[in-house]
């Protein structure tokens, strides 16, 4: 068999195996990775999917209690503004979502 002629090789499982695959396993297998790189593109096109990503940085940052390690008060504050304009960020993107939205509505 030449390079071109071998027996493609699809990862499985988590440990990251591979193994031999059938031209019909391979079919199947890029069919799913499709779908799924589509599902991923539709949600992240909606306002909901940013507004919970800002959400998520809001709720990362330290609260009154939290263990801070052996942080600096400068490093606390500056991962608190990194976290709260990562935030913005995503809020804004949401915004555009729904303008896209209303224009796709329209």
């Amino acid at each position: 068999m030449t390079a071109m002629q071998e027996i493609p090789l699809v990862p499985t499982g988590t440990n990251g195996e591979a193994v031999e695959a059938t031209p019909a396993e391979l079919d199947a297998y890029v069919a799913h990775f499709q779908a799924r790189v589509l599902q991923d593109a539709m949600r992240e096109a909606t306002a909901t999917y940013w507004r919970r990503r800002a959400q998520t940085f809001l709720d990362a940052r330290a609260r009154p209690g939290d263990f801070l390690g052996n942080s600096t008060l400068e490093q606390r504050r500056a991962r608190w503004c990194r976290l709260t304009e990562i935030a913005k960020a995503c809020e804004a993107r949401a915004q555009v979502a729904l303008i896209q939205d209303d224009e796709v509505i329209r």
